[in-house]
């Protein structure tokens, strides 16, 4: 009978996928965009004078995509602070380098599409968020994980990058993660 129960998880686990923490997408939701405000460059990253907050997801992931875009914004009402935002949802099949944005906040994905939205982050100079903490090692710098305690977690190779420039406090609030996934 366990046997027969666990099985029927593992399937389901399977035919539907990943699963989504809503505490921890909320969390993440309400969380990130003050994060990406202690970023002293903020100015430099405005599009036509406003934070473009781009969601990027899996074509199964679209409806979490839109469940976050909903808890942003009724959270922050229009306004990350002084800055007026508009967010956006991109499929990962349509994330370009061309893409006009403040910050990337990546769902779930594979591991070639997470360093391809990475390496956009980078190359732009922009901040990235993951929502699992495992995907730091493929290149994206912050994620958030609750425990019993909520942690925050900053990928420590990117600390240095001269296109952002947090403010000291944040960086004494953080867990450290290595390029190869060990939190220090």
């Amino acid at each position: 009978m366990i046997r027969a129960l666990l099985f029927c998880f593992f399937l389901t686990q399977l035919l539907f996928g990943y699963s989504y923490d809503d505490l921890v997408l909320k969390a993440q939701s309400s969380i990130f965009p003050k994060i990406m405000l202690l970023d002293k460059e903020i100015k430099n990253k405005l599009v036509n004078n406003k934070i473009i907050y781009t969601i990027v997801y899996d074509e199964d992931d679209y409806q979490t995509a839109l469940h976050v875009e909903e808890d942003i914004n009724t959270a922050f009402k229009g306004h990350f602070d002084k800055y007026p935002y508009e967010i956006t949802l991109v499929n990962f099949s349509h994330l370009s380098p061309t893409i006009k944005t403040s910050a990337l906040y990546v769902l779930k994905s594979s591991k070639e599409n997470i360093k391809k939205a990475a390496n956009i982050a980078r190359q732009k100079g922009i901040v990235s968020f993951s929502y699992d903490v495992n995907n730091l090692q493929y290149g994206l710098l912050f994620s958030l994980h609750i425990e019993k305690s909520t942690l925050l977690y900053l990928n420590k190779e990117y600390i240095s990058m001269k296109k952002i420039d947090f403010v000291d406090l944040l960086l004494q609030m953080v867990k450290f993660v290595e390029k190869n996934g060990a939190v220090v």
